[in-house]
């Protein structure tokens, strides 16, 4: 998968190259002086939304003005043009990613930044980004295959008002298993109780990924941060977290997501129809209104020990509709970033715990930090 395609193919992608631009500007103008791209998509994004009926308002100063702004598709594309990029560092491509998986939702219309970066006026700028991001050599990483000496477990502690007990312990066919049968009560329950149009606010359960059920585990981004501390989709804005290593067996059949055929034959031979439950979110998120499959996770492992999804795939992939057949399409979503689903229990952990503390948590600006070890 070329890299620079692969930005341009997906929503998540997109969004990346957005936000790096976006970052670019503020780099370059002095923050007192006004920014024409970010405020600029601002005002496109906000008229957007507002036309099809979403729940979003303008306040503060300039408020009245602002609602009366219209930039169009072919301004946002001029001001892209203009907009210098700088030099490329892992630290301006970690937070351009996870500001794009933040904004990720697949349970309603995309947001009005990700609906106008898949306009075609956009592409040749938005390309120009691709190209510069894959120049720097440091997005290969990203689409490489899972690191088996770098894969970390991520807890994250809940606020004292939430429940931190953790739940019963079960074995991989136990949780897949409980899986399925979820899913199944799940769909029949939905055809009960279903309307037949797919507009209106009733909501489901909107991921693909058994994320429910099992434990995931994650790489690591070059600096040493577990990729899954801050990539999170529809986080909840945790403060304190660990992560420990995962000893990962060299026997352990590792299925790569690496393209869209690769999800998409897993559905084709490992298929569960999730049409019921899955209908009315995702014709939000996809404007497609028909049946729907997602792999079948218990099938899936009687042949593969894990599946990965590289962060590389994830940027061009999550959030898409993808065509199974003449019947079906599916979505990857709720499967963040260079996360790894295990379906056997071999897996050892380290005896080192290492704690994080988030600062700046509920903003752009937010980062985790390393915080001491203890012994697990």
């Amino acid at each position: 998968m070329e890299i620079s395609n692969a930005l341009l193919q997906g929503q998540r992608g997109r969004r990346l190259l957005w936000e790096f631009a976006v970052a670019s500007e503020a780099e370059l103008i002095p923050e007192q002086n006004p920014h024409p791209l970010f405020e600029g998509m601002f005002y496109a994004s906000y008229q957007l939304e507002k036309a099809r009926g979403d729940s979003v308002v303008m306040f503060g100063l300039g408020a009245d003005d602002g609602h009366m702004t219209s930039v169009s598709v072919d301004e946002i594309a001029e001001l892209l043009e203009l907009t210098r990029l700088i030099p490329v560092t892992e630290q301006l491509l970690i937070s351009s990613l996870n500001i794009s998986v933040n904004a990720a939702r697949y349970w309603q219309e995309p947001d009005g930044i990700d609906t106008l970066l898949d306009s075609a006026t956009l592409r040749p700028q938005l390309s120009r980004i691709a190209e510069h991001l894959a120049a720097s050599g440091q997005l290969e990483p990203w689409f490489g295959p899972l690191d088996r000496k770098a894969q970390y477990r991520v807890k994250f502690e809940m606020p004292e008002s939430e429940d931190n007990t953790r739940p019963v312990p079960r074995t991989g066919l136990e949780s897949l298993l409980a899986w399925k049968e979820h899913l199944i009560v799940t769909e029949a329950h939905s055809a009960k109780s279903s309307r037949k149009s797919v507009i209106g606010s009733i909501g489901g359960e909107w991921w693909s990924a058994p994320s429910l059920f099992l434990d995931p585990t994650c790489g690591q981004f070059t600096n040493g941060q577990p990729v899954g501390l801050s990539s999170v989709e529809d986080g909840f804005g945790w403060e304190r977290a660990s992560t420990i290593l995962v000893d990962i067996p060299n026997s352990a059949r590792v299925l790569e997501i690496s393209s869209a055929e690769q999800w998409v034959n897993l559905c084709h031979d490992h298929c569960i129809e999730v049409t019921e439950q899955k209908r009315h979110d995702w014709y939000h998120v996809t404007g497609r209104d028909g049946a729907w499959a997602i792999p079948d996770w218990l099938a899936v492992s009687r042949k593969y020990d894990a599946v990965h999804l590289s962060i590389g795939a994830y940027l061009a992939l999550a959030g898409g509709s993808l065509t199974v057949n003449d019947t079906y399409a599916t979505l990857i979503a709720g499967w963040d970033p260079d996360t790894t689903y295990w379906f056997i229990d071999t897996l050892r952990e380290a005896e080192l715990v290492q704690h994080w503390n988030c600062l700046d948590v509920n903003s752009e600006d937010e980062h985790w930090v390393c915080a001491e070890k203890s012994a697990s």
